[in-house]
């Protein structure tokens, strides 16, 4: 196991004095691991010089370990890495309280980490990441993409993990490239396979296609492996919305979320990268006793649908998917933080009020599951409650199971 080590001494601290106990502590690493790193660094220009000396992107797991207080601010630089990190902490020079404080920040940004003041504890620490490093390396290095901005109606919305961030002005450009016959060729055989088209003519559906077009050259240029936009300032622009696109992508195995919503986005990635399942994104339209609607213009393409426009524009093409009776699981995730309910889908319905995939669920204490939940968006996914709970956790996420 290849595991990167880097000492942090504060600015008002001598770094000689802790020479002899780094150089102790990497002799003990060494008899167990392949160690690289071991240097002691005292501010960011000190992390950005070893950033270019050494590529921490190939070790396994990081081992950061304060020697002092006042070390947080540029040991959290080793955050950019995404590695699994095992913070040491002993109870001299507050160490262990500088390891507690970046502990949170790293776990914050959703990646796996622990405190210890032991080398034994810190063996074993290791030994459990490397247990889970394919687990652990998928979804540590997937690659995300926010085309647009983040809508800004979602007042909870916060994620710092790193993600390309793509322009709306790089998005019509490549919108511009397309044609409407190549929009047109996008989505035919969609059209022909849909149940029912009521509003949208060919116009507007070749339109979508463009949108899917473009999509998919920014996905392909940027080595994106799912993305997120910000879809309703498509619409005064170039009059339309990517509500079909989307649902062509996430049935074809690419993770696709709306208004530009990332935590709804890394629940996506999940469930396919771990389930191979796609996830439909909805509003909470509803609730009672025992069940609750969710609702939203866009679905995955994975039963009958009929095509319509978007229910809040009136433009675009939006979709109404039938989502097959069955257990599933209904989640949010908002930050480190998770919710987690085994529902059974009990049908769809039709309403004209609403966005245009509209599926009742059946949940027990609804009401409790809707006090305790984070926020609006939730995702619902053909998968099994308990391993979708457990991974979550493994993942490092805090888990409410209902």
């Amino acid at each position: 196991m290849k595991v990167g080590l880097v000492f942090g001494v504060s600015e008002l601290a001598s770094p000689e004095a802790f020479r002899e106990e780094a150089a102790n502590f990497v002799r003990v690493l060494e008899s167990d691991f392949d160690v690289i790193g071991g240097e002691i660094i005292q501010s960011r220009s000190d992390f950005k010089k070893l950033k270019e000396k050494i590529n921490f992107n190939d070790v396994d797991a990081l081992v950061l370990f304060p020697l002092t207080g006042g070390t947080e601010g540029f040991l959290k630089e080793f955050s950019v890495f995404r590695r699994p990190t095992v913070f040491y902490g002993n109870p001299f020079n507050n160490s262990l309280a500088a390891a507690i404080e970046l502990r949170e920040y790293f776990r914050d940004r959703l990646i796996p980490s622990t405190v210890v003041k032991s080398p034994e504890e810190l063996k074993a620490a290791l030994l459990a990441y490397d247990d889970m490093k394919d687990v652990l390396n998928r979804f540590l290095k997937s690659r995300i993409g926010l085309i647009g901005r983040i809508s800004p109606w979602l007042i909870n919305e916060k994620l710092d993990i790193p993600y390309t961030h793509i322009s709306l002005k790089k998005f019509y450009e490549y919108y511009g490239k397309t044609t409407e016959e190549r929009g047109w060729e996008a989505v035919k055989e969609i059209v022909e396979n849909a149940e029912e088209i009521r509003e949208p003519d060919r116009e507007s559906l070749a339109k979508a296609g463009r949108v899917y077009f473009a999509i998919k050259r920014i996905l392909e240029d940027y080595h994106l492996e799912g993305f997120t936009i910000g879809c309703f300032d498509l619409i005064g622009k170039i009059g339309t919305t990517p509500c079909l696109a989307l649902a062509m992508f996430n049935a074809q195995g690419i993770p696709a979320a709306c208004e530009g919503e990332l935590n709804a986005l890394i629940g996506m990635v999940i469930t396919r990268k771990f389930f191979d399942k796609p996830a439909f994104m909805g509003n909470l339209a509803d609730f009672g006793e025992n069940h609750v609607i969710i609702a939203h213009c866009t679905a995955p393409l994975v039963s009958k649908y009929i095509l319509r426009t978007h229910f809040e524009s009136g433009r675009g093409v939006g979709v109404a998917v039938e989502f097959l009776p069955g257990k599933a699981t209904l989640f949010k995730i908002r930050g480190r933080h998770a919710v987690v309910a085994g529902v059974e889908v009990e049908g769809n319905e039709f309403l004209e009020s609403r966005c245009r995939t509209q599926v009742r669920l059946k949940l027990e204490d609804a009401p409790e599951f809707v006090d305790g939940t984070l926020g609006n968006h939730h995702l619902l996914a053909y998968v099994d409650p308990e391993e979708l709970s457990d991974l979550l956790s493994e993942l490092g996420f805090e888990v409410m199971l209902y």
